[in-house]
């Protein structure tokens, strides 16, 4: 508690410090850079390897301003769920868990199907995913497959994250709040010109509540959270061609993990502390030149992560199992771009890409007493083997290692006004992507026990170690290629049609040597049996733990209109993807964990609808629906002897929901000549998200729910007051459910929260 306190503390000086700064801001939009002006929302577009204009980019796309995310209180990519439509990334308990589906398309666990960079820094671990949104330029979200430009593990889409520069800001923002729950935030950034040709900025952020569900075992809440961070940036102006950007940012969580609740009860019930703390690093050095009608930028990221996490795997007072799970994770990537940046009608972008993904992983499982009775010794007494364990507990231990290399090269070319026929333009693209994956795995158990060998006899007492070493590998190289038609009509009216290929890595599973273990060790304690037969699994372990990659090919027509300038505009996208060896997410038959395996062919269609209406000054409305119909085309579950034991053909694919549905406005007032207030703004919004099925089998599922959610912002001068709510109905619903060893459980949505803050603008 007092390392806490600490921090507040210094949270709390160094916010009275930057206070006092006061720095004239100067909105200065470098001549580089496209941008889109709507009223008084700027959002600013810019791009490394794009040849299309980001205004008409010919794909669907959401783009959210500073305004956007203030107004719907989104904090994280979590909270942008349903409001994208087609997009939700549900809430699994923890932040180290942040699944995101677009278009039914996603991974629970493993690599992910949709990538997310921040400032063109790519992110590997999904574990990384959920941060603190803070001082954000803007949030684009690309739905469908963008692997020609982006390569691995973006066959769903891409979240891009740009952070505020020096180069476009400058000033100072202090930002205090709190509400039910124990919440607690404060943010403060300060941006300045050190002079002509140097800037810095430099900023921090702190999150804290008391959790919203109680452990009836410990009486405690189990989902408390502490989440502080920071960032800073450096910008030199080298030349008046060659430019250099340097950020550092840290995220530090400390949070109560995994209030899973018992659908039969309704209650949380477990007796091993869930919880999950991480420290992330992300470094970020980017370089431009900018030559005679072409730009050359250079992106070199390096990422630590280093974080733990602790699981009640029975979810149950019983003491059966529970995972202890750490990772040290160093990510190392570069990219050079060379792209056109005239004004002719051929537009043409390369580019190169390597990287180098090194994981190390400790998860062991602990077998506790009651599990040691359960699924050993019940097991080996009813099959006539006169064996009691000594241990109250036996731990399923391992170290893997996991190193991942990749290189790739592509290109793409847009030839605009073909054929002489204005907005007429065509885009073609090729990535050859090649990756190489490894797994060094080194599991190993222990156990005593004793065996009864008969009346009168002494009793035997044996102690068996076991261990399950070795090392697997695979390779792939990929061809990624991409096909755009778009004409245009006006500069804000245009439709496309596309076509693009994209894969998500295969990989190796490690909680499944927790299986493996087990396996090992009933096989070395029944062969210790006197007149026993060694036996032994002839399954080759690493055909066990692999997994194969996925693909899909993504097929889409769409278009925006302008129905009145600046005042209706619609989107409309209609798809179609193609999905093979689809990667699903099982529990391992003992529910000690988790293993990813191949399903066959899946398919995914729907269509996307956004309109944006301003019709007066100070009155915004938007809706958006999205419709996903992803189902498997071919999913048989077969035994050893090859026989169908479940034909999951024709079902609905789990966790990811069949629509989503946002709909929202906002109204503002400016006053003139009143000393109270200056302005007022008030944002509402609803965003709902349909049926989601849980599992491949669909028995279980959780029908549609929405929630509301409101914002009011009074601004005088340099103050802003701001109240909001959220889920403010009180929704009942669940974000996530599972089946463990006969028994449902579920993570509950967040209840109805409110709170306020002051924000200083200098």
């Amino acid at each position: 508690m007092r390392r806490y306190s600490y921090m507040k503390n210094t949270l709390l000086i160094m916010l009275l410090f930057v206070s006092v700064i006061r720095v004239f801001a100067k909105d200065e939009l470098p001549k580089d850079t496209l941008y889109t002006e709507l009223k008084n929302d700027i959002v600013i577009l810019s791009t490394t390897k794009e040849t299309n204009s980001l205004k008409s980019l010919p794909a669907a796309v959401s783009v959210f301003s500073p305004k956007n995310l203030d107004a719907l209180q989104v904090h994280s990519l979590k909270d942008l769920s349903a409001i994208v439509p087609n997009y939700f990334a549900a809430d699994y308990g923890s932040k180290m868990t942040a699944p995101v589906y677009i278009r039914g398309i996603g991974a629970r666990s493993g690599d992910q199907t949709v990538s997310m960079y921040v400032d063109n820094i790519p992110y590997f671990n999904t574990t990384s995913f959920d941060t603190e949104l803070f001082d954000i330029q803007r949030v684009e979200v690309l739905r469908g497959t963008q692997g020609t430009l982006y390569g691995r593990n973006a066959m769903g889409g891409i979240m891009n994250i740009y952070t505020y520069s020096p180069l476009t800001y400058e000033g100072t923002s202090v930002k205090i709040g709190g509400g039910n729950y124990g919440l607690f935030t404060a943010n403060a950034s300060h941006y300045q010109r050190l002079n002509s040709k140097m800037r810095f900025s430099a900023g921090a952020y702190y999150r804290q509540d008391n959790g919203y569900f109680t452990n009836l075992y410990t009486g405690k809440k189990a989902d408390d959270l502490k989440n502080a961070g920071g960032r800073a940036k450096f910008v030199w102006d080298i030349t008046s061609r060659l430019s250099l950007n340097y950020s550092l940012s840290f995220d530090y969580v400390d949070q109560g993990a995994f209030p899973y609740a018992n659908v039969a009860t309704g209650d949380i019930n477990y007796d091993s502390e869930g919880y999950y703390k991480r420290r992330l690093v992300t470094n970020g050095l980017a370089l431009k030149y900018a030559g005679n009608n072409y730009e050359i930028n250079s992106t070199t990221g390096y990422q630590y992560l280093n974080d733990e996490m602790n699981m009640d795997q029975d979810y149950t007072p019983l003491s059966l199992f529970q995972i202890n799970q750490r990772q040290r994770q160093n990510s190392l990537s570069q990219e050079v771009t060379v792209k056109s940046v005239s004004a002719s009608d051929y537009q043409w972008s390369f580019g190169g890409y390597g990287f180098y993904d090194y994981l190390h992983n400790t998860p062991p499982v602990y077998m506790m007493k009651d599990g040691i009775k359960r699924f050993l010794q019940d097991p080996l007494t009813n099959a006539g083997a006169p064996i009691t364990f000594t241990d109250n507990q036996i731990d399923l231990n391992g170290e893997y290692k996991r190193p991942i290399y990749g290189l790739a090269v592509f290109h793409q070319s847009t030839f605009n006004n073909l054929f002489g026929l204005k907005g007429f333009s065509a885009t073609l693209g090729l990535r050859l992507d090649y990756e190489k994956t490894k797994l060094d795995y080194n599991a190993y158990t222990s156990a005593g026990f004793d065996i009864n060998t008969g009346p009168g006899r002494p009793v035997m007492s044996h102690r068996v170690d076991t261990a399950v070493v070795g090392s697997s590998s695979s390779d792939y190289l990929e061809l990624l290629p991409k096909g755009v038609l778009k004409y245009q009509f006006n500069p804000d009216s245009y439709v496309y049609a596309s076509a693009s290929r994209g894969y998500k890595a295969g990989g190796h599973n490690i909680q499944i040597f927790a299986d493996l273990l087990q396996e090992a060790l009933e096989a070395k304690m029944k062969n210790s049996m006197p007149g026993s037969q060694p036996s032994e699994d002839n399954t080759p372990i690493n055909e066990r733990i692999s997994y194969d990659p996925e693909y899909s090919w993504n097929y889409e027509l769409g278009g925006q209109a302008d129905i009145i300038s600046n005042t209706l505009s619609a989107n409309i996208a209609l798809y179609y993807m193609d999905v093979r060896d689809v990667q699903i997410t099982q529990f391992i038959k003992t529910g000690g964990g988790r293993m990813v395996s191949n399903a066959g062919k899946a398919e995914s269609k729907g269509l996307e609808v956004g309109i944006k209406a301003r019709p007066c000054n100070g009155f915004y409305l938007y809706a958006s629906y999205g419709l996903a119909d992803a189902t498997f085309r071919d999913y048989k579950v077969r035994d050893k002897e090859g026989t169908v034991i479940h034909d999951y053909t024709g079902n609905h694919i789990p966790f990811a929901p069949g629509s989503t549905f946002s709909i929202g406005g906002s109204i503002s007032y400016d006053f003139k000549h009143n000393t109270i207030l200056d302005r007022i703004t008030f944002d509402t919004n609803f965003a709902g998200v349909g049926k989601v099925y849980w599992a491949e089998d669909n028995n279980m599922s959780q029908g549609f729910y929405g929630t509301l959610n409101a914002h009011l912002a009074l601004d005088k001068s340099i103050f802003t007051l701001e109240l909001w709510g959220k889920n403010i109905l009180d929704r009942d619903y669940n974000t996530f459910l599972f089946e463990s060893m006969g028994d449902y459980f579920a993570q509950k949505g967040k209840p109805m929260r409110w709170g306020a803050s002051l924000k200083i603008t200098l």
